[in-house]
């Protein structure tokens, strides 16, 4: 995990890095992103929504005592873009940006209390905030292990309107939770996550490391068949793709999942989903190849112009925006063009290749 610095002035004012925390869920995403970026193995996130309550554990780097002094103050985190020029780098963009931004937010809106443990330091350290003020900073040995511990308790205790509505659907928060877990594993599948709810003491979501994000289609979507993707590797320049889509013709093709990310985080559909979308009800072959594979009139049913997919688009963090909407979740590139022409050939030659073998 980076040093934890302020941002200089500059960059936080073009790259508006604040955050907007408006229900549970997105604490959770907060708190992982931030387990993630410190390199965890293992990530462990508790949830009791009739408590207010969010716990998350991980194996990762820990933080100094200084780091700690700095976590949770506005415009704090670990960043590797010291400048805007940097922003055009792409060596940063397997981290999720600003990481520990989101805690002063979250002191906001609960009592939070990070407890920490660094790699080679003699002493864990605790922190403890409200409405953004740290309330106690100290020595604590309750971590043995390196990593670090983030508890959010009394969640929305400000914010009644919003504490009533989440208390008054737990089984749809929970969901909501699970969901977003299973996005980040999915695209993190080296990296071991466990979901629990407090309050029924129920596992909700547990996955083992892996190197292939494959695995996890056997739990989450009954998927036991892989033969069906095709593997997907490109680059150009600044721009690479990775990732899996199923074939447009092949028989075993169904609308499973349509998993898209820009640098590792999640994006709702929108153009890149269109693009995928209309390629597989528009992609044409040889007969031969169609007939081979059960389509003698070279028609296809409705599921399968709709592939599925799971693909991951990396790039420089200047080239689009993601904080248009609260979520972070609709992305907007400055020029489309040339991302959408990228995605088309790649996915065109992964497919094409499929029919060579």
């Amino acid at each position: 995990m980076g040093t934890i610095n302020r941002l200089p002035e500059a960059v936080r004012n073009t790259v508006r890095s604040g955050t907007v925390l408006f229900d549970l869920t997105r604490v959770v995403e907060e708190l992982v992103f931030n387990s993630v970026d410190a390199g965890a193995t293992k990530v462990f996130v508790y949830v009791g929504v009739c408590n207010c309550y969010v716990k998350v554990v991980d194996d990762g780097s820990g933080i100094s005592r200084d780091g700690l002094v700095l976590l949770g103050e506005r415009h704090a985190a670990t960043s590797k873009l010291g400048h805007l020029a940097d922003m055009d780098d792409a060596t940063g963009i397997g981290t999720f940006g600003f990481r520990g931004e989101a805690l002063a937010s979250i002191s906001d809106v609960s009592l939070l209390e990070i407890i920490t443990k660094a790699h080679g330091r003699p002493n864990g350290y605790r922190k403890v905030m409200k409405g953004s003020k740290c309330l106690y900073l100290g020595i604590d040995d309750e971590r043995k292990d390196v990593g670090t511990t983030v508890v959010s308790r009394d969640l929305f205790y400000n914010q009644p309107v919003r504490r009533k509505y989440m208390q008054s659907s737990p089984k749809k928060v929970l969901h909501s939770v699970k969901k977003c877990v299973l996005r980040i594993a999915l695209v993190h599948p080296k990296v071991s996550f466990k979901f629990i709810d407090m309050e029924s003491e129920d596992e909700l979501l547990c996955t083992c490391s892996s190197s292939s994000p494959l695995a996890l289609l056997i739990s989450s979507f009954g998927i036991e068949d892989f033969s069906f993707l095709d593997e997907v590797n490109a680059n150009d320049g600044a721009l690479e793709i990775s990732g899996y889509i199923s074939s447009p013709y092949d028989s075993i093709s169904v609308k499973a999942f349509q998993y898209v990310y820009i640098n590792s985080r999640y994006v709702c559909k929108g153009p890149i989903h269109k693009l995928l979308n209309h390629l597989a009800a528009s992609f044409d072959c040889s007969d031969s190849w169609k007939a081979n594979n059960g389509f003698l009139k070279g028609k296809r049913s409705k599921s399968q112009a709709c592939p599925a997919y799971l693909l991951n688009l990396r790039c420089p963090h200047s080239l689009y925006d993601l904080t248009f909407d609260p979520l972070k979740t609709h992305v907007v590139f400055k020029d489309w063009e040339p991302v959408l022409a990228f995605i088309e050939r790649a996915i065109r030659s992964a497919w094409m290749k499929k029919i060579a073998h």
